[in-house]
Parts: structure tokens; C-alpha cells; sequence
């Protein structure tokens, strides 16, 4: 099956405070940061080996960026990679964090902003215990 995206481009305010905050976030999903070339303005995460139409994480620069109420959630495989990425991004500065909490009985994610404003979320679909 194709996948549902191509990649996720993203605006920030700081390139080097982004990376620094994403890095770590976008290697609990396997994703690294490609090299580029010093001062590229579009940082690229993949997954290793995966083609170059393979699915990405991205971001440009843009100092005039005002985020909105755009939410973008990573899939988790369990709570308990909710709870790990969690105390990741909360160690990488993200602010506002509400969670990990059982939103839905099927339903457990974590929301927080990154440094930037953007709105982002943690989340874990399962079947509820009986």
C-alpha cells in the first residue's frame, strides 16, 4: 500500500533550536537527520535505507512564523512509547505539555507545543480492557 503522505513540512522561528528539539524526537520513531550542507535552511529526517520517496520530517525557516491551532500527531505503538517520547520532548523543551492521559478509553496521547508555538501530539490507539 502507497503511503498516506510524502513528508511533513513544518515552519519554525530557529533552525538550531528546532533541530536541537526535533533530533531527538524524530529518532524515538527511527528517523535521522540527513546531512546536508552547513546553513541549509530545510533539515530532513528518514528513515535509514528508506528511498528518497520515502516518507520525511522537514521544516523551513521562517522568522516571521505564527503558529496556528494545527495539530500534528505521531502514531505510537503503545502507552508506554507515549510515556518514553514524552519525557523526550519534554527534555528537548517542549512547553504546554497535557499528559500522557487516557483521552478516550481507546485513546492515550500526550499534547504539547514545541518552541515555536507548533501544536503536536503523542498518541496511541488501542482497544479498551474489557
Amino acid at each position: 500500500m502507497t503511503p498516506l503522505y510524502s513528508h511533513i513540512d513544518l515552519r519554525v522561528r530557529d533552525r538550531e533550536r528546532a533541530v536541537a528539539f526535533y533530533d531527538p524526537i524524530m529518532r524515538c520513531f527511527g528517523f535521522e537527520l540527513e546531512a546536508r550542507k552547513a546553513g541549509d535552511e530545510w533539515p530532513t529526517w528518514r528513515r535509514p535505507g528508506d528511498d528518497r520517496n520515502g516518507e520525511f520530517f522537514g521544516f523551513e525557516v521562517d522568522p516571521n512564523h505564527k503558529p496556528n491551532e494545527n495539530r500534528l500527531a505521531f502514531r505510537c505503538t503503545s502507552k508506554e512509547e507515549v510515556d518514553s517520547v514524552t519525557a523526550v520532548a519534554l527534555k528537548a523543551g517542549a512547553v504546554d505539555m497535557d499528559g500522557p492521559i487516557v483521552y478516550t478509553p481507546r485513546y492515550y496521547a500526550s499534547f504539547f507545543d514545541d518552541p515555536d508555538g507548533n501544536k503536536l501530539e503523542l498518541c496511541f490507539l488501542h482497544d479498551p480492557v474489557a
